[in-house]
């Protein structure tokens, strides 16, 4: 269904009232402008005024029908004096008396609830309005009922790639009503599917597609997002008052048909969501000035703590997710038995009876989520599944004493996204080197993996530049354009593939003495397996290696890379250790094999402090390199 589509408050900013014998329109005007309304960030937030890039301040907002005044996108107070007027606009509704539905859905009092409300409370001329039935808009808001709003954030899915960073939407609940038939309201670029991926890339980033709200029923967001794409979702429970509530309602009607300009880093999904919460409450201003270059959900959600919105937060794993803590949660052999049962080899009649009744409930609970997450449940599974749930009942037992617990770290808990990176080390036993390096997003496997899916790595525009102390020069060691890994283990009721990919400018030697610019692009697709909390893994890959220098300009190999991540945490230590092996065979252009052996090791001071070391060995047909080095990382 589609939804058409800070600082505090001035002191003399209190309501006045306005006298009906000597009120004029051009009176209230200035005594608007007296006060310095259009200066107000509450009225900035209701146009969705932001700081460009440029110092500028203007709307987000792409479409002329935002606006009353012919240069509102660009003057906050213009366009206030053109609504302070619009609203005592008579002529409207003469006009159009013989199509009264018409006139009503015109007039600005219909149109621009939100900006009306916020100005009478500050100004106290409703009294004096003319009168306007706004009946389109009060039959909406009764519908829609909206008391409490819950903020909801779809954890990281790397096959998507607009999901990569997470997603963020929100819900309107009513008291009493199950969640489940709530709508939940969220942003989106408005995609067209006969775009490649090239396509599809660049217009995200510099605002090729619109943006659009969209309304549908939680259960459907459930099933998009947790069902269809194994996602976590964790649920925040907003504090907003019903007053606040109201005020958010009436700006998302004033959003009918809007087009913004949709940037997948920046005014994407988290961002619009936080400049609607801006304007829910006032003075906290959330989006008014921040995330100049980009805006990931995790950020917001952050700011939106910061902000002290969050009420409570509730964790719903994804099935599978929800399946591994269930199985962790029992012996070997009744998560056996749950398989069996799930996959029709025993039947609940010939569970054994040596399994006590409690033991017996959760074995069926475990088989019965096993067959849920199946995408292609056949007729034989319900009816096994039927089968499971009434033997279930038969025990008699009640869900608080067979209930599983299941935990996973927020996502506000996570390091903060951006990353500076101070290094110290030797290059080939001989050549001491110091090394800054800066990555405005995300995270690696050996960051801290609070909050963060395990195995999940996302990185952009990673940047590191060396200082060798023989040479005395600061030059370019590696720029990460792009990289991407999602390491997988293979569980027996989930299988999928792990995948890499990257694409980088490296230094690249060529001998002993000779390092030269190369442009490298990595994929590798593969398993993994998990014991405890080890990731094991062996992919099949290519590497593409360009510099003018190699024997006919390129390099191509084929091989494998096979690695190990250790995630741990104990009273001496929490962090992560990976070592890694690519063994590559020449192809075509530069000669020779390669051989890599990465190993790396951060600890965690606190959460945006850690401590790492690196070391790795290249070795080429004719020669090998070694170095290594100690870095220290600051997070925020």
């Amino acid at each position: 269904m589609i939804f058409w589509g800070g600082g505090h408050a001035k002191p003399e900013l209190a309501s006045v009232s306005v006298s009906e014998a000597h009120f004029s329109v051009d009176s209230l005007v200035q005594h608007a402008l007296s006060l310095e309304l259009a200066d107000d960030k509450a009225w900035l937030n209701l146009l969705h005024y932001k700081i460009t890039m440029l110092g500028e301040s203007r709307s987000q907002a792409d479409d002329q029908g935002f606006f009353i005044s012919a240069r509102g996108e660009v003057n906050a107070e213009e366009e206030l004096i053109a609504n302070l007027r619009a609203f005592f606009d008579s002529d409207i509704i003469r006009v159009n008396a013989n199509n009264h539905q018409n006139t009503v859905s015109r007039h600005a009092q219909c149109r621009f609830p939100a900006r009306l409300h916020w100005l009478d409370s500050k100004l106290n001329f409703r009294h004096v309005l003319p009168v306007v039935n706004c009946t389109a808009f009060k039959d909406w808001k009764k519908q829609l009922n909206a008391r409490e709003v819950t903020l909801l954030f779809p954890s990281m899915y790397l096959e998507n790639p607009a999901s990569m960073f997470g997603h963020t939407f929100i819900r309107f609940d009513q008291p009493g009503q199950n969640p489940l038939l709530s709508k939940t309201l969220s942003y989106a670029a408005v995609v067209d599917q006969n775009d490649g991926g090239i396509a599809y890339a660049w217009k995200g980033i510099t605002g090729g597609y619109n943006g659009q709200f969209n309304l549908k029923a939680y259960f459907e967001t459930l099933q998009e997002y947790s069902d269809i794409e194994q996602r976590d979702i964790w649920e925040y429970s907003l504090n907003l008052t019903e007053q606040e509530v109201d005020q958010l309602v009436r700006h998302l009607w004033e959003l009918k048909g809007i087009k913004f300009d949709y940037y997948f880093l920046r005014e994407n999904c988290a961002f619009r969501l936080l400049a609607l919460l801006d304007v829910a409450r006032e003075n906290i201003n959330m989006s008014l000035n921040s995330h100049a270059i980009y805006a990931l959900p995790v950020d917001i959600v952050r700011d939106i703590q910061n902000a002290g919105l969050i009420q409570q937060s509730y964790y719903r794993p994804a099935i599978h997710n929800k399946i591994q803590q269930m199985a962790e949660q029992l012996p070997e052999s009744q998560t056996q038995q749950a398989l069996s049962l799930a996959a029709g080899d025993t039947t609940p009649e010939t569970l054994s009876t040596d399994y006590a009744e409690t033991d017996r409930a959760r074995i069926y609970l475990l088989a019965d989520e096993l067959l849920n997450q199946k995408k292609d449940i056949t007729k034989v599974d319900r009816d096994r599944q039927l089968g499971i749930l009434s033997a279930r009942s038969k025990l008699g037992i009640k869900h608080e004493q067979v209930k599983f617990k299941f935990n996973s770290s927020a996502p506000e808990s996570s390091h903060g996204s951006t990353r500076v990176q101070l290094s110290a080390g030797e290059f080939d036993r001989q050549s001491d080197f110091y090394e800054i390096g800066f990555r405005p997003v995300f995270h690696d496997l050996l960051d801290p993996h609070e909050g963060f899916v395990n195995g999940a790595a996302i990185s952009i525009f990673d940047i590191k530049l060396r200082w060798f102390e023989d040479q005395e020069a600061l030059k370019l060691e590696k720029l990460k354009l792009f990289s991407i890994r999602s390491i997988v283990p293979v569980k027996p009721w989930y299988t999928t593939l792990s995948r890499q990919l990257s694409v980088q400018i490296e230094k690249r030697s060529l001998s002993d003495t000779q390092r030269v610019n190369n442009l490298q692009m990595q994929f590798a697709l593969g398993y993994a397996g998990e014991i405890n909390n080890l990731l094991i893994y062996l992919m099949p890959m290519t590497e593409l290696d360009y510099a003018t220098e190699l024997k006919e300009n390129h390099g191509l190999y084929l091989g494998a890379e096979t690695g190990a991540v250790w995630a741990y945490k104990n009273r001496l230590f929490n962090g992560q250790t990976e070592l890694k092996i690519q063994a590559l065979q020449q192809v075509s252009g530069e000669q020779g094999d390669t051989l890599r052996v990465e190993a790396g090791m951060q600890l965690k001071l606190e959460k945006n402090h850690g401590i790492r070391l690196e070391y790795e060995y290249t070795e080429f047909e004719t020669f090998d390199i070694n170095q290594a080095k100690l870095s220290y990382l600051f997070y925020f």
